[in-house]
């Protein structure tokens, strides 16, 4: 049926190719920046990114074909005509020949683009070759589960996303073959490959000092912490799926901890959405973002902004972590939990100290305004002459 559409669709096809070409090159010539669409997997982060472009005077937008539960203010939400399984393959072609005439600068993830993806998780393989002949440039970045396998995750050590993982959830990309596959063809063809974290394991070459995981720090404020024990103090932790975050860890040792006589409360955020979930984080004395990966997540990011001390396991500080920033994230695994919470529990000044240092490094590395500026050395860099 994709394949069926695509010839439908090819001699619209060639007339926007032949367009996309033309509109892109006189953008340059002139000197006008570029536009730019980020999609279609609807990670939380491409709508502030997104906002940060337009900040700074770039035509900016974001395009999905499905949402979570935490999000749902992504400019383009086709995701009632996708779910439509005759219908989708049209709609895919639509948009991909509406965005090569529209757009400039192309960000996608790992996982797949505007056309069907290939295989079970990747970029359709006709996609980027049809990107590179309109004269466009393509961006791809990680965010996790579209670059992780199996047989490298588990080189990291006896913690790692594969750990507890029953792969029911298939949550990651899993499969070598397929992994090694999509980078070596995305490689091929993308003129930038963001990658941070432990996702630059498996996306060698890439450029890694961009953060993109930008955050509005003008709408989530500073709250701190009480920097008192009286109790219950809260401890937060928001797993997306538990298998990969270490739950079940953070559950044994919060019994442990009451068992021992501290008056310790865990609330589980799970299945609600971000702007509810964002009111719960403010309650938090301490947050433990995971225990598994190596690496942490948006909800870090988010809590840091909010002045919370953030409890996250960190495989590689000096590798991972931004140069010259003064990261306050606690890195803890199981083994060593309950001697991180205990000290965090005893000392209401660290806490206090923690959340002050958090919200200063998400300010400097995450915020909209750091984020934004990076990327626009990166469109500068590949778009000469925008302005």
């Amino acid at each position: 049926m994709d394949w069926a559409a695509g010839v439908f669709f090819l001699p619209i096809l060639v007339v926007a190719l032949l367009t996309g070409r033309a509109s892109s090159a006189m953008r340059k010539w002139i000197g006008r920046r570029p536009k730019i669409i980020w999609g279609p997997v609807p990670i939380l982060t491409i709508v502030s990114n997104s906002q940060a472009e337009r900040e700074l005077g770039y035509h900016s937008r974001t395009l999905v074909y499905s949402t979570y539960y935490l999000l749902n203010n992504f400019d383009y939400n086709l995701e009632k005509w996708v779910r439509i399984r005759m219908v989708r393959p049209i709609v895919e072609w639509w948009v991909f020949l509406w965005a090569l005439v529209g757009f400039d600068i192309f960000h996608f993830f790992f996982d797949r683009g505007f056309l069907n993806p290939h295989g079970r998780r990747g970029i359709n393989r006709l996609e980027l070759p049809l990107l590179k002949m309109a004269g466009k440039a393509v961006i791809v970045s990680a965010y996790g589960g579209d670059v992780r396998y199996e047989t490298k995750c588990r080189m990291g050590g006896e913690y790692n996303c594969c750990t507890d993982c029953d792969q029911r959830l298939r949550a990651c990309i899993c499969d070598e073959g397929l992994a090694v596959g999509n980078f070596k063809y995305v490689s091929r063809y993308a003129d930038v490959i963001l990658s941070m974290g432990d996702m630059i394991e498996y996306t060698p070459g890439s450029k890694n000092d961009v953060f993109y995981w930008s955050i509005d720090v003008r709408k989530i404020g500073f709250v701190g912490v009480k920097g008192r024990n009286d109790a219950p103090i809260v401890i937060v932790h928001a797993p997306n799926h538990r298998q990969f975050k270490g739950t079940k860890h953070l559950i044994g040792t919060v019994e442990k901890l009451k068992v021992r006589g501290y008056p310790v409360e865990l609330r589980l955020v799970e299945g609600v959405r971000n702007d509810i979930a964002i009111e719960i984080y403010k309650e938090a004395e301490i947050v433990v973002e995971q225990l598994l990966i190596g690496w942490h997540g948006y909800l870090a990011v988010e809590c840091l902004a909010l002045g919370k001390p953030v409890v996250a396991f960190i495989r590689k500080p000096d590798v991972y972590l931004p140069k010259g920033y003064d990261c306050p994230i606690v890195s803890a695994d199981p083994d060593n939990l309950e001697e991180r919470l205990c000290w965090l529990i005893e000392n209401p000044d660290v806490r206090v100290e923690l959340g002050i240092r958090g919200r200063r490094y998400v300010e400097e590395v995450f915020s909209m305004e750091s984020v934004g500026k990076r990327l626009d050395g990166i469109y500068q860099a590949i778009w000469p002459g925008s302005r």
